[in-house]
This record gives structure tokens, sequence and C-alpha cells, in this order.
């Protein structure tokens, strides 16, 4: 082949070439009829962000009088301190927060309620009257705002099967999150036998029950006025004296001769949210203000 016959197939070579990139390009990039798309790739991230974890300092923690403990980083899981915390002992109105956990599983916030022998109960009320009516929801502010046992019978006995079914379902809830040291005889909290639980396990139901917005939403209440569907007027008051201060987001108080001072708190300083759970304390809200103020001093996030 002579120099010129190889030039000429060269160039005819380059111009196949050529042409074979257009009509390649034509093709990708002519837009498809207007009911059709182009699916983009799947992109995956190169990395799943995990919260910080807290390290301690090895600060010495608060003396507590409690009988059992539990702190837990919410957003790690990790343990930042604990006291007997699987002891099982008498949680007083902490039972409230199962109590509304069960509820919110099968109520409608807004499903009409009727009081009928709620306003009987003893203790802690929120003074309910006789065959009044409330939605859902509103029984949950009553039941944990003023931490009403009226409200508690009220809504154990609007549950199918009655009251006792009602607690029957708040040890079936017991079982499915794990909790070996809980069992539920009452849905208030009265001392009564066989009902207990401990420190880890009732943190673990606050947990469980504040991925729940309007159980969030009504712990964090310090007052609030009900108006029921007959038109009555329920002025209602927290009794958590923690809320309002700076931190504090909840969650519910309990107390029997009994039990003694309970209290579980959900706090939140420079965007690391903890929860305490305190149970047989002679000073619930002195005593978790100081283990609040030495988690934040102890810990760093990284």
């Amino acid at each position: 082949m002579n120099k010129s016959a190889h030039l000429r197939r060269q160039i005819k070579w380059g111009l196949s070439l050529i042409c074979i990139s257009a009509i390649s390009t034509f093709v990708i990039t002519t837009p498809l009829a207007p009911d059709k798309t182009i699916p983009l790739p799947t992109v995956k991230a190169a990395f799943t962000q995990t919260p910080p974890v807290p390290y301690t300092q090895t600060k010495t923690p608060p003396v507590l009088s409690a009988e059992a403990a539990y702190v837990v980083d919410v957003d790690s899981g990790v343990v930042l301190l604990a006291k007997n915390p699987n002891k099982r002992l008498k949680p007083a109105s902490l039972t409230k927060v199962m109590t509304a956990l069960v509820s919110m599983d099968y109520y409608n916030e807004g499903q009409i309620l009727k009081v009928k022998n709620g306003y009987k109960a003893l203790g802690a009320k929120a003074d309910l009257r006789a065959n009044d009516e409330f939605t859902a929801e509103e029984l949950l502010y009553a039941l944990l705002v003023p931490s009403g046992n009226d409200a508690a019978v009220t809504l154990a006995e609007n549950y199918p099967g009655g009251y006792s079914n009602f607690v029957s379902h708040m040890n079936e809830k017991a079982t499915f999150l794990k909790l070996t040291n809980s069992h539920f005889s009452s849905v208030s909290g009265v001392d009564i036998s066989n009902h207990y639980t401990s420190a880890y396990d009732i943190g673990q139901v606050a947990l469980e029950a504040l991925k729940r917005p309007v159980f969030r939403r009504i712990v964090s209440t310090k007052k609030i006025t009900l108006k029921s569907e007959k038109g009555n007027i329920y002025p209602l008051f927290t009794t958590n004296q923690l809320l309002g201060e700076p931190g504090i987001e909840g969650v519910k108080t309990g107390w029997t001769p009994a039990a003694g001072e309970c209290l579980i708190t959900l706090a939140d300083r420079y965007n690391h949210p903890i929860l305490i759970s305190v149970l047989g304390s002679r000073d619930r809200f002195g005593e978790t203000e100081k283990i609040l103020d030495w988690v934040y001093e102890n810990y760093i996030w990284q």
C-alpha cells in the first residue's frame, strides 16, 4: 500500500469514529417523551454518620440517697451512671408512663372517652367529673400533667375488656420491650402487691414513649386548661418542679409512702440529650439536678 492510499484509509477511519461519537452523543442527550424520565443513578453515602459518643473525665459522681438510678445518653445509648439499675422497686406514678404508652398504642388522639368510675380514684387527681367526656389526648394531659389517677382509671376502663385487660396489655408491652424486672398490677401506681419496675426498665419505657410527639409535648407542659365535651373546665398544673429550668424537657414524677420519691427526667444541654430515672429517693429534684450538673461537667462528647 502506497503512502497516499494509507493516508486515505486513516482519514476514513477517523471520520467513522467522529460520526459514531456524534450519534452516541445525540442519543444520550435527546430528551425522552414527556411521560418518561431518565432514572438518576443511586449514589450510596461514603460513610454513615454516627452520634457523638460521651467520654468520661472520671470525676467523682454525686452520692445519692436514691435506692436506684439510671442515666443514659439518648443519642448513643451509652450508660452514663447506674446505681442498682435492675433492682425491683415500686415506681409510684412513674407507672403512668406505661399507662400512656398502652393508651397511645390503642386510642386515636381525638377518640371520645367517658369517665365511668375514675372520679372515685384516690390520691392525685385531675378532679374529673362523673360521666364527663374527653378526647383521648385530653385524658393523656390529665394523666401526665397533674398525675391524675382518675385519668388513668378512665383510660383503662374505656379499653376493650376494661381495666383488667388494660393492665394485662401493660405487662405484654413490658414483655415486648424485653423488660425483665417489671410487673404492673395498677394503672396509676398506687401501692399494691406485685407491682414493680427498675430504674433501667422504666427508663426504657420512657424512651419508647418519647418517640411519640404527643407524649413529648404533654410531658413538657407546665400548665393547661381543658374543656370537656360537656363544656366543663379543668385547669391542670404540672407536678414536676424542674419544668421551666433550662434544658429540662419532662418527663414524670411519682411518690407514695412505700415507693418514696421517684422521677424520670429528659434533659438537653449543648444538644446532648440524656434521660435520668431515679427511684426511692429522699430528694428527687435535688438529686436529679446534681446528676445533671455532674454528667455535663464529667462527660465530653466526641
